[in-house]
């Protein structure tokens, strides 16, 4: 059995699976040149394949993708779809640092953190200006979309710091012990109504693109905040801005966006009531990560070897 290695972050642990599975032909290839002549004999492969690449496999039973999203795999190889290969992904990997950076973001927006980085970098000591902005978090309602591995990893932290926690997600999921029921997408306005906070933390896929719009956006509190981890293509930007400016809602905390890098004209940098940060969720130190994504790989290969259900197996027509 050959499986190529195309993750050049993984090389310090891929001795350990080779320990692991002397049977194995682990063949680390990172280069276009050396993937076109491996992958014809691979059965799997870690990592990302091009359409050409892809179109060389004659052997290949299962990918397993380094990240969450799948935007890449599919945008790349659309064809994969109709094959009887499968597909599994790294969600989770980053899921406990995306699980502090929503909650980072919330209390950021609540406590007003950027307003004090621009008074200590006027030299203004404002308590009387602050005493009427500052909030507490604790008595809030967190609604959160998509209650994946992120959105649970958000919502138990935030249940921690004292918010009630809503929840709606696509497919039937057991929110237990952090909220006591994860409603269905049709109940979308009814949290959008309800919560202080909305996470959107749900897959983009072709389907969800723009899911908030200007119509649910309008049915939040003024008073709230949105934070968005997952994919900035989940809400429509012309909305998004519109709101902000007129205060229709409160503010924004947003890692990702619609179109990546921000462009330095977009109108999202120089409103007071956005916080953006790059992207950067789901990061931590670089080896944390890479070895958390890399284990996923690991279980997967174990679990493929012994002939036993793969983990984060992705349904290839929903793409996710």
């Amino acid at each position: 059995m050959k499986a190529l290695l195309l993750a050049d972050f993984g090389t310090p642990y891929y001795p350990a699976l080779r320990n692991e599975h002397p049977g194995i032909d682990l063949v680390e290839t990172f280069t276009n040149e050396a993937i076109l002549d491996e992958i014809g004999s691979a059965e799997l492969a870690f990592g990302y394949l091009t359409g050409e690449q892809f179109a060389g496999a004659g052997s290949l039973k299962w990918i397993q993708t380094t990240d969450a999203g799948m935007e890449g795999l599919f945008d790349a190889v659309p064809d994969i779809v109709d094959t009887d290969v499968v597909v599994t992904n790294a969600r989770g990997a980053g899921a406990p640092m995306i699980g502090e950076h929503g909650v980072a973001l919330m209390l950021a927006l609540a406590r007003q953190l950027p307003r004090f980085a621009f008074d200590k970098a006027e030299h203004r000591w404002d308590q009387d200006g602050a005493l009427e902005v500052v909030e507490y978090l604790g008595n809030k309602t967190c609604g959160i979309i998509g209650f994946g591995k992120s959105g649970r990893e958000i919502g138990w932290r935030a249940k921690a710091l004292g918010m009630n926690i809503l929840a709606v997600d696509e497919q039937p999921v057991d929110g237990d012990p952090t909220v006591e029921d994860v409603w269905g997408l049709s109940m979308l306005n009814d949290l959008l109504e309800q919560s202080d906070y909305v996470v959107v933390t749900a897959p983009y896929t072709p389907r969800n693109e723009n899911m908030i719009g200007a119509d649910e956006l309008a049915l939040m509190k003024t008073s709230a905040r949105i934070v968005v981890t997952s994919r900035g293509r989940l809400v429509e930007h012309d909305a998004l801005v519109a709101a902000l400016k007129s205060g229709r809602i409160a503010g924004a905390g947003l890692d990702t966006a619609v179109e990546e890098p921000l462009p330095a004209d977009n109108e999202l940098w120089d409103l007071a009531n956005v916080i953006i940060t790059p992207h950067i969720a789901g990061n931590s130190e670089q080896e944390h990560l890479d070895k958390r994504t890399v284990d996923i790989f690991a279980e997967n290969l174990r679990r493929y070897v012994e002939g036993q259900p793969l983990i984060n197996i992705v349904d290839k027509q929903l793409q996710y």
